[in-house]
């Protein structure tokens, strides 16, 4: 087969691709285990008030494209259950 052309066996399945969703969910995983989440979390905090602007900006930009809001927003102990239907 030739490089330009696609691969017949694609190796996405269904929704998404399954091997990616795994690595990201071990990687996540291990970092939650091996590292300081709390000093993370201080170290992405917005570093002016222009950019906590910006980012407040954009998360409105993002939830006026959305079709519904998350259930587990307002549940978020059920996130650690694994329930996700909403009552």
């Amino acid at each position: 087969m030739a490089d330009n052309q696609p691969n017949t066996k694609s190796e996405v399945q269904g929704e998404g691709d399954h091997k990616a969703a795994r690595r990201y969910n071990e990687a996540t995983r291990e970092f939650v285990q091996e590292e300081d989440v709390a000093e993370a979390a201080r170290d992405a905090q917005p570093q002016s008030d222009g950019e906590q602007q910006q980012l407040e900006r954009a998360e409105q930009v993002g939830r006026e494209r959305a079709k519904d809001e998350d259930p587990l927003l307002d549940r978020p102990e059920d996130i650690k259950t694994g329930k996700n239907n909403p009552k």
